[in-house]
């Protein structure tokens, strides 16, 4: 009996080891708004990313404020001088305005035309993105 016990967990360990394994998905490369932030305090990412969570959640609810992608781009530009004028934030982390605007022109474009709801679902993608690359 000893005998077949032993056959039978050969047999498993065996059958066992052929079994495929499930080979974890590489992992996305960091963001360029990450990696501009990779230096960054957890104080100055949550800020990032609490700014642009909280634009993109007035920019899904809105209808009719913010109708074009200039209009977008006069609010955000004035949000971010509300936000984070006369604090170290600003230029303290080389390459984040750039990877932001190219994240937010990349879901837009630069041409100042109306945001219907496609466009606008797409920005507000990008800005959750630049949030949580920020975290």
């Amino acid at each position: 009996m000893t005998k077949h016990i032993l056959a039978i967990v050969v047999l498993i360990a065996l059958v066992v080891s052929f079994l495929p394994t499930k080979e974890a998905a590489p992992l996305p490369p960091p963001s360029p708004v990450s990696n501009a932030l990779s230096a960054a305090s957890r104080q100055d990412k949550d800020r990032v990313a609490a700014f642009y969570g909280a634009l993109a959640d007035v920019l899904e609810r809105d209808d009719k404020v913010i109708s074009t992608v200039g209009k977008f781009r006069e609010v955000h530009g004035k949000s971010l001088d509300l936000a984070f004028k006369g604090t170290d934030l600003p230029g303290k982390y080389p390459g984040l305005d750039l990877a932001i605007n190219s994240q937010l022109t990349e879901a837009v474009g630069t041409a100042d035309v109306p945001l219907p709801p496609a466009k606008r679902a797409a920005l507000v993608q990008a800005l959750k993105g630049i949030s949580n690359a920020a975290k």
